[in-house]
């Protein structure tokens, strides 16, 4: 089979027309092999790629059999004004012209991981962050320019780790057996917090819950009793950090400007001092509910004020777990979906299915070579003969090509976590077939 342009979008995965010999061969020659090649196959390649930008498609490679073939995509270089191709998803065949070794930069491995994890817990010990009473001005150090990264992933502030350490170390991201999938009333899920909070210290002698709290519909008289508590002259603090309390709860409204907290028929809105940050938002927020948490400072002026916030989808309140988009609920759904299934069966070979959604990133290592990774979602299958399985599972469903090629590349570095199946199954090639057929195709025959 010739190599193919296929259509990024509408629909994802389409033939839009196969290359001719001539044009493969030089695609081949100039792209692959890097050869000097004549002047036609150089316009020839050139011609090739300038189409692929024109019409949003991708090149496949026939070099691989299969349902997922090596993809390559035509990028531009903002500093020469030059296109070239990057390959992306399935490797190509070590024999292809087109095969290479992915290069290294300063932020990922030549197999595609991230170099430095790009979220790991706080610890309790020090996420306070630091006093800024008497802090003098200094011009800003320069920064690196991140440039046309497209594998660079932002940072989490310091609020959302707070919150997804508390939510990881009460096993919230967890799900013990996906059927019956869990119905636990939400209070349960704060309860749970609140014991992490009881059972862990931010300075000596002192819990955690001493700082963090979950009833928002405290009046004005008692955020100024706690903040004096905290601020008490024998009161232990960590040295050097500044004094703040923190409110954590659920919420069905948020927007980059405040968080709305409702109980029966009483309400309060919060409109903290920064805003509000959304996890994977750049509008209001539009796929609730939500984890969200607040921070409280002493201002200049004596009052307690709500100066920073951040908010992060999950599933629903039955069953609490983070999720980064509303496909990823969707495919939480399909998983749950086919674990329902399978419990129906009789005799199925697959005894039931766990869950958890990774918060933080994952070491792995790859050729020898130590990256990060972080998988959507880790499912162990339990066979009735109480052996293991695992999987990785990545929600694909975006469209955006940048996001579609950073995330392929660190797909190298998941399989050393589990089998990869990718929602929708086949990705990038669209198919019909859904996630929870294929899992349930592939759990029925697990050996």
């Amino acid at each position: 089979m010739a190599m193919r342009l296929v259509k990024k979008r509408a629909p994802r995965g389409r033939l839009s027309r196969q290359l001719s010999e001539t044009e493969e061969s030089a695609v081949k020659k100039v792209c692959g092999r890097r050869e000097v090649g004549s002047q036609e196959e150089k316009a020839l390649a050139l011609d090739v790629l300038t189409e692929m930008r024109r019409t949003d498609t991708w090149l496949a490679c026939s070099c691989v059999a299969g349902d997922v073939p090596p993809m390559n995509s035509a990028n531009l270089r903002t500093d020469t004004g030059t296109i070239y191709l990057q390959a992306f998803s399935t490797p190509h065949d070590a024999d292809c012209p087109m095969f290479r070794e992915l290069k290294e930069d300063d932020d990922t491995t030549r197999s595609g991981t991230r170099k430095t994890a790009g979220s790991q817990p706080v610890s309790y010990r020090s996420f306070l962050p630091r006093e800024e009473n008497g802090a003098r001005l200094q011009a800003a150090p320069a920064r690196p320019d991140d440039g046309d990264d497209r594998l660079r992933r932002k940072r989490r502030p310091r609020l959302a780790r707070l919150l997804l350490t508390l939510i990881d170390d009460a096993g919230l991201n967890d799900i013990e057996t996906l059927a019956p999938f869990p119905t636990a009333p939400a209070r349960e899920a704060i309860d749970r917090i609140a014991v992490v909070t009881r059972n862990n210290e931010f300075t000596r002698g002192r819990p955690l819950s001493d700082i963090v709290r979950f009833w928002p519909l405290i009046t004005k008289d008692e955020q100024l009793r706690l903040m004096g508590q905290l601020e008490a002259p024998d009161s232990s603090w960590p040295a050097g950090r500044a004094r703040h309390f923190y409110q954590i709860f659920m919420s069905d409204e948020v927007s980059r400007e405040r968080a709305t907290f409702r109980f029966r028929s009483e309400k309060a809105i919060f409109a903290p001092e920064k805003g509000l940050r959304i996890n994977g938002e750049s509008q209001d927020g539009l796929r609730p509910p939500y984890w969200v948490i607040l921070e409280f400072r002493r201002s200049a002026d004596g009052n307690i004020v709500c100066s920073d916030g951040y908010a992060h989808a999950f599933h629903s309140r039955s069953c609490p777990v983070p999720v980064d988009s509303v496909l990823e609920r969707q495919t939480l759904d399909s998983l749950a979906t086919c674990a329902a299934w399978l419990a129906k069966k009789e005799y199925a070979p697959v005894r039931s299915l766990s869950l958890k959604k990774p918060l933080f990133d994952y070491a792995v290592k790859v050729d020898g070579e130590e990256g990060w990774v972080l998988p959507d979602f880790l499912v162990e299958a339990t066979t009735a003969a109480g052996e293991k399985k695992a999987f990785v599972i990545e929600t694909m469903g975006y469209q955006d090509e940048d996001y579609v090629e950073r995330k392929s590349r660190q797909h190298r570095g998941m399989r050393t976590l589990g089998q990869l199946q990718t929602d929708p199954p086949r990705w990038p090639v669209e198919t019909d077939r859904t996630l929870e057929k294929q899992m349930y195709g592939l759990l029925l025959h697990l050996k």
